[in-house]
């Protein structure tokens, strides 16, 4: 539980927990220093709850009882509160940002292995349709996926709404596949969208963090993990780096199979040529 936020994981399984498991999960999630004043006995009488409710829960989520549940919370509040934005730091980061991004992106990008590269390029490359699966931040790297993969001339779909997503999921089919980006460690409507590829009996490739639950639910990952943020959301490092991974599978892909990457982009350019001049003729 060290690498997954105890906040997170209860948000996601806050849908399929009882009636008092759910009272004693928002209190975490809303007060959470309020826990840490209360044993297990003061917990229950104050979610109205008997305190094997709360041993159940705890277990739920991975943790032997109510100690070690206390303990992780603790941790994870001392880690919220070191995340905040330090003007100071940030003001230091400002004085050689190249070198600072140039640096840590180094590190990140080896964790990614040539043969992920290549396995994620040719499921691509065989997919008669490709659904991108991003949110918010994390939909920038997937627009730009797009626009490059409709320049090669791929039938690719990418909705900015949770339900368009699950819904185009769902037909992929055996012929699909999937690109999941995100830089959270779960996301409920990501998961759920995977979760509708994977039945339509479509490959799913993740770029994401490999401590993740999209990294656990996909079938190739691309491992998307910086040590330092700027921002602990929307932190810049990953953004770049989810871009930087995207060019390296585009490149794959156009080393796999050139020559017919290379006939689709030149349709792309009739079609831009042709869009860009002033008097539209007949084709």
């Amino acid at each position: 539980m060290s690498v997954v936020s105890v906040f997170q994981s209860l948000k996601d399984l806050l849908p399929t927990l009882s009636d008092s498991q759910q009272r004693i999960a928002q209190l975490v999630i809303e007060q959470p220093t309020r826990i840490l004043q209360m044993n297990i006995v003061e917990l229950a009488r104050f979610c109205h709850v008997s305190p094997s409710t709360i041993v159940e829960l705890c277990k739920k989520l991975g943790f032997s009882g109510y100690r070690t549940f206390r303990i992780a919370i603790a941790q994870e509040i001392n880690l919220l509160q070191t995340m905040r934005p330090d003007p100071s730091r940030i003001c230091q980061i400002n004085r050689d940002f190249l070198g600072f991004v140039f640096s840590e992106l180094k590190e990140s990008i080896q964790l990614i292995s040539e043969d992920q590269i290549k396995m994620a390029a040719e499921t691509i490359l065989k997919s008669n349709v490709i659904e991108i699966l991003a949110y918010g931040f994390d939909a920038v790297a997937g627009k730009d996926l797009f626009l490059k993969l409709k320049e090669f001339g791929f039938q690719v779909n990418f909705f900015d709404n949770p339900f368009l997503q699950s819904i185009s999921a769902a037909h992929l089919g055996e012929s699909g596949c999937a690109v999941a980006i995100s830089s959270s460690h779960s996301s409920t409507d990501l998961l759920d969208s995977i979760a509708y590829s994977k039945n339509s009996g479509a490959k799913v490739i993740a770029i994401a963090s490999p401590a993740s639950k999209i990294a656990e639910a996909c079938d190739i990952l691309l491992p998307t993990y910086v040590e330092t943020e700027v921002l602990s959301e929307g932190g810049f490092l990953t953004r770049y780096l989810q871009l930087i991974v995207v060019d390296l599978v585009i490149l794959k892909m156009f080393e796999i199979d050139k020559e017919k990457l290379q006939q689709r982009y030149r349709d792309f350019e009739q079609v831009l040529a042709y869009k860009r001049r002033g008097d539209k003729g007949v084709f």
